[in-house]
């Protein structure tokens, strides 16, 4: 997409980030403006945009959330200012979103949607053919893109920290769970904690541009849905939204506790069983298979093998 590097590009700001930050990464513009609406999350939504695009220097201006008429003039009046600017429609309020895909095909702007599709993102590029209607023109596969710090920047900013492993007993399996990881994942860190004190996450690993947050759960703790709880909590749209994969990692197998195998599956929960550990203190070879392979069909195999 080299003739789209350089150009101009407008995005919306709307409460997942992700969709935002990695086309921003692939297309490379020159500049960006990132539209807000009044309310606070949004706005909050664009400045953490903004700390992850530092470099451009992105300008933050606000958009009528709700009157297409009114977004549309803001959107005209941004594309005449920047001529062949890229358009991301895919964040905001369905207005901003059908006003920017209306004004692009009015002052021949790009337009794009990103999607992502299992462990795949990819952005399409929309043209208008002879009636005016938007179709699929092209369709670009995002790479490796962004890491860890990038994407928990632009979803909470700088009010997150790292403590690394739990100090009791429970951070012996947390690390073994990611020293068997490490190798096969591209990035892996321990004991994230949001600065509110409602939400932590014993590990986040990155595969490409996916992300997923573990909880790793051993002896008494592997028995109970807490690990469940905790995961339908940070993975909700408050925290780390709908694009991050959740696993939940057990010293035990649930063959026996279906109800706790069916509210992981209803809440589309990994469930990653290692009742080997539980035996022996260790994760053999075929344990840490079945661990890196149930993280590899959920995020997809990383770029360096």
């Amino acid at each position: 997409m080299n003739e789209l590097a350089g150009r101009p590009m407008i995005v919306l700001a709307g409460e997942q980030a992700a969709p935002n930050l990695l086309p921003t990464r692939q297309f490379q513009p020159n500049r960006v403006v990132i539209l807000h609406t009044d309310l606070a999350k949004s706005k909050q939504m664009a400045e953490n945009l903004a700390l992850c695009l530092q470099e451009l220097q992105p300008e933050l201006r606000s958009i009528a959330a709700y009157d297409p008429a009114q977004a549309m003039q803001t959107l005209e009046g941004l594309l005449a200012e920047f001529p062949r600017a890229i358009v991301n429609i895919t964040g905001g309020t369905k207005p901003m979103s059908l006003a920017a895909l209306l004004a692009a095909r009015e002052a021949q702007g790009q337009p794009f949607y990103v999607r992502s599709q299992g462990a795949k993102t990819e952005a399409d590029l929309y043209v208008f053919d002879s009636r005016g209607c938007p179709v699929v023109g092209e369709t670009v596969t995002i790479p490796n893109t962004i890491s860890i710090d990038d994407y928990l920047t632009a979803y909470f900013g700088k009010t997150y920290h790292f403590t690394g492993f739990s100090k009791d007993q429970g951070g012996v399996f947390e690390k073994a769970v990611s020293v068997a990881l490490e190798p096969g994942v591209d990035e892996i860190k321990a004991g994230w904690k949001h600065d509110s004190g409602a939400v932590d996450v014993d590990l986040i690993v990155r595969c490409n541009n996916q992300i997923g947050i573990i909880e790793v759960k051993g002896g008494k703790k592997a028995k109970t849905t807490e690990g469940i709880k905790q995961l339908a909590v940070a993975g909700g749209q408050r925290f780390f939204g709908t694009y991050v994969r959740r696993f939940l990692v057990i010293d035990q197998s649930w063959s026996g506790r279906s109800n706790n195998r069916a509210l992981a599956e209803a809440l589309g929960i990994v469930l990653v069983e290692l009742p080997g550990y539980a035996a022996t203190g260790m994760l053999d070879d075929a344990e840490r298979a079945i661990l890196i392979n149930k993280v590899h069909s959920a995020l997809g195999k990383l770029a360096k093998e």
